[in-house]
């Protein structure tokens, strides 16, 4: 089904980076870069690009219909849905994960560059679930779809945090995307039912759905409150100090 997905961002892949930045008009940070790639991936010509809606610039925009990407915090986008909610704009919110991952620790003092190492974790959709959180409120708008897009990529960062090995809360140098995994697209509120385990029982408490997810703390909390607010799950009582929910 993503072949052709595939295919075309592989294709931008193979044009120089200096060529995605200038064009994009965006600095040289790895982010940046990121946010570039997809821009081009959903709108290959430039005339779309940074369009002004008011007091706001849209990544892209056609007609009513706006396209904004974000490799951050969807929280800043909230002022802006709200603006384009408000004059009828119809918004796709593109949300790139890390799928696999590899690491290369960049020395700030030497410039040497570490071989790549693939991390142990693999993303998943439950990534995006404190993000979705973040603007929950217009999920159900109707006029605000997500999109998620799993990538394998490889994060350089650099030598300069605390603690022995100067890794810990070190900054990136750059994320270089590698290959497209997967596209989800969450438009209506079934789509959410993608973050429902199939072994997780009719009822069923916070526990149960944590063991299931491996979510914990304000992840696990966003999950829960996501699938109520899109009319999946409901809470129908306690058991001791419990929380019971069942399927909608």
């Amino acid at each position: 089904m993503l072949e052709p997905e595939k295919q075309r961002f592989s294709e931008l892949l193979l044009r120089p980076r200096e060529d995605i930045l200038i064009s994009a008009g965006v600095g040289t940070l790895g982010e940046k870069y990121l946010h570039a790639l997809f821009k081009y991936y959903y709108e290959p010509d430039p005339d779309f690009h940074e369009v002004g809606i008011g007091r706001f610039t849209a990544d892209i925009c056609h007609g009513i219909d706006i396209i904004e990407i974000q490799t951050r915090t969807l929280k800043r986008l909230c002022e802006k849905l709200d603006y384009y909610i408000s004059a009828g704009y119809y918004t796709t919110v593109v949300y790139p994960l890390p799928h696999k991952k590899w690491i290369s620790w960049l020395d700030p003092d030497t410039g040497e560059l570490t071989p790549r190492r693939r991390s142990p974790k693999t993303g998943t959709p439950y990534d995006s679930i404190y993000e979705l959180y973040n603007i929950k409120d217009y999920l159900r708008s109707g006029q605000v779809q997500v999109v998620l897009e799993l990538v394998d990529v490889w994060d350089i960062k650099n030598q300069n945090g605390y603690g022995k090995a100067h890794k810990h809360r070190a900054t990136r140098n750059d994320r270089i995307p590698l290959e497209l995994f997967d596209e989800i697209i969450l438009s209506e509120p079934e789509d959410y039912r993608i973050f429902l385990p199939e072994a997780l029982p009719d009822t069923f408490t916070r526990k149960d759905y944590s063991k299931l997810t491996r979510l914990d703390g304000r992840a696990l909390s966003s999950a829960i409150k996501i699938l109520e607010e899109m009319g999946l799950i409901k809470f129908i009582g306690m058991d001791g100090r419990k929380y019971i929910y069942s399927k909608g």
